[in-house]
């Protein structure tokens, strides 16, 4: 190829590449920016009072062997079942984390932070079609669940209740807890009720809160 020929080829190709980066530029620069609900379709998230958590609450099919023989004796008594998943999950070490471990690798690192742990224990409840919310604050994220035979609930109990139905706290950092136990969140602390089964965030004003301090 001619000296010649040469510079031609390089320029037509210079001014391609510029041609396309200035084009990619251009359809970047038209495209209508992500709505929230596409970004979390896309990265697998939820958005919790203008926060994005990573969701994997699913009723996933590896998860309902290991359910079963979670609540194996309970024979079918939701408070039971509920209370041997939320007593599971509680044993859990609580360890930071800024990874967004999903429920499996919280049961197989055998650690999660207040988020993961909390959101382990919805995955579990789910397998069972059980309702359960999940309230956050500034910084902390715990379960509240929806108990069918709530006269089961014997301690003084704190919960929160939407569209008629209680869901007590189940709060899943501490050593030892029992549901409905109350875990020092004052009312006022609370930024956000989220549906873990309808995946949708709820109205804070429609919820009621009934928080019964430890004495």
């Amino acid at each position: 190829m001619s000296f010649i020929n040469k510079r031609l080829f390089y320029r037509i190709a210079l001014y391609s590449i510029a041609g396309l980066i200035g084009y990619t530029i251009y359809a970047k620069a038209n495209v209508p920016p992500e709505t929230d609900a596409e970004y979390c379709e896309r990265k697998g998230m939820v958005k919790i009072h203008n926060r994005f958590y990573k969701y994997d609450v699913y009723q996933h099919d590896e998860m309902k062997p290991f359910v079963d023989m979670l609540i194996k004796g309970c024979n079918g008594d939701a408070y039971c079942e509920i209370n041997r998943a939320y007593q599971y999950v509680l044993k859990i070490p609580y360890k930071e984390s800024s990874a967004n471990r999903n429920p499996s690798d919280v049961i197989n690192q055998n650690g999660g932070d207040c988020d993961e742990k909390s959101f382990l224990l919805a995955s579990l409840l789910l397998q069972k079609q059980y309702a359960c919310i999940l309230i956050t604050t500034k910084d902390h994220g715990f379960i509240g669940v929806h108990i069918p035979n709530e006269k089961e609930i014997t301690a003084p109990a704190s919960y929160v209740t939407f569209e008629g139905k209680k869901y007590y706290f189940a709060e899943t950092t501490t050593p030892v807890g029992y549901i409905g136990r109350d875990n020092g969140v004052k009312e006022e602390e609370i930024e956000g009720v989220f549906d873990m089964v309808a995946k949708k965030e709820i109205p804070i004003e429609q919820v009621d809160f009934f928080i019964v301090p430890l004495s």
